[in-house]
């Protein structure tokens, strides 16, 4: 046997191989079909977002639940392995700078960045997450924006029908936080709108006081003006926190009202951000120094406790399994697309008690399976 051929032919072997890996085209997966972006392009969604770039944690997330997970922060093969192998998609998420939103040449090579990020890891789509201000004046920035969702748009479908394009928005089109963003003409460009029903004492116009992180009448509220705008309910998907808020209460009334400090956002003088986001699995860690423990407000449909340390009184807004599944059950009714959450890391995965399995076993429960 020519020895001097068979290594010719293993040194070619190997070139080729180095070659298929920086060039993108060499499979991590055990499985090279698992390589392949998800088909389906019109099944209902459960779309989450993954913060934590671990195996220890999102191979427990539930993936009987999932379609789409996105990828924030990182990119993970491992991942994109495993949620094929589910059958779910695996996507990244983006923002553009608003400085630049007019610049056609830097919008252009953005996209194809991002283009080739997808493509190169094997992944099925993009996330664009902006949510900058665009006042009502800014006409240009506004037609621009648009013009970047169709040129991710055009750009993905291009390459694959498959892939899948989505755009993060507020929990309503009303100019929540000051972005008039022109959502009509966005929404003929994506596959869906995850419209963030959180976050919503961003922007407090009244009394300065402790409120829902996500009333279920605003879900449903910003749905009906996304669909009254002319964007199918087909192309929404909701969005819910997996978070609350803790606010230190400047006095608490005897009905509950929590008076909280004066934090200005965005034109607004009174803000959440006066109080600190706190994870669903941190409630617990208060809630023993509550003396009458979780109690319920019937008009927001959602929990809330208070609770002292020391000389200090605050009050807990959150969302648990019950509230979640009053707003999963009423939206449904409005023919939306799926469902989501911020975020999927926010229970704890690494608690195998029976407490912690049982927290996490409910919140993923809370999801409609599709």
């Amino acid at each position: 046997m020519n020895t001097g051929l068979i290594y010719c032919v293993l040194v070619t072997l190997c070139l080729i191989q180095l070659v298929e890996i920086i060039n993108g085209t060499s499979c991590p997966c055990s499985d090279p079909g698992l390589c392949k972006p998800i088909q389906n392009t019109s099944r209902k969604e459960i779309f989450v977002f993954s913060l934590s770039n671990h195996s220890e944690i999102w191979s427990k997330y539930d993936w009987s639940k999932i379609t789409t997970v996105v990828m924030t922060g990182y990119i993970n093969l491992d991942l994109m392995c495993h949620a094929h192998k589910n059958g779910a998609r695996a996507v990244i998420i983006a923002n553009y700078p608003k400085a630049n939103m007019t610049n056609s040449t830097a919008r252009a090579i953005w996209v194809e960045k991002q283009l080739q990020l997808v493509k190169n890891n094997y992944l099925d789509g993009i996330n664009i997450d902006f949510e900058d201000a665009i006042l009502k004046n800014e006409t240009d920035i506004r037609d621009a924006y648009v013009m970047l969702v169709l040129e991710v748009y055009s750009a993905f479908k291009r390459l694959s029908p498959v892939y899948q394009v989505t755009v993060d928005v507020a929990w309503s089109p009303a100019g929540v936080d000051g972005r008039y963003y022109d959502y009509v003409n966005i929404g003929l460009f994506v596959d869906f709108l995850f419209v963030m029903a959180y976050d919503e004492q961003s922007q407090i116009r009244g009394p300065c006081i402790a409120g829902a992180n996500s009333p279920v009448y605003n879900a449903v509220k910003g749905i009906k003006a996304y669909h009254q705008l002319g964007i199918s309910p087909d192309k929404l998907v909701l969005g819910v926190p997996w978070y609350g808020y803790m606010y230190t209460c400047l006095n608490l009334t005897n009905d509950d009202v929590c008076f909280i400090k004066h934090v200005p956002f965005r034109g607004v003088n009174c803000s959440d951000a006066a109080g600190s986001q706190i994870n669903y699995s941190s409630m617990k860690i208060y809630l023993p120094h509550s003396p009458d423990g979780i109690k319920w407000n019937n008009v927001t449909e959602t929990p809330y406790f208070n609770f002292k340390v020391y000389n200090s009184t605050y009050q807990v807004q959150f969302d648990n399994p019950a509230s979640l599944k009053i707003k999963f059950q009423t939206i449904q009714n409005l023919g939306v697309r799926g469902f989501g959450m911020w975020n999927a890391d926010a229970v704890n995965y690494m608690d195998n008690s029976t407490v912690g399995i049982k927290e996490r076993t409910e919140m993923w429960g809370a999801f409609p399976s599709f």
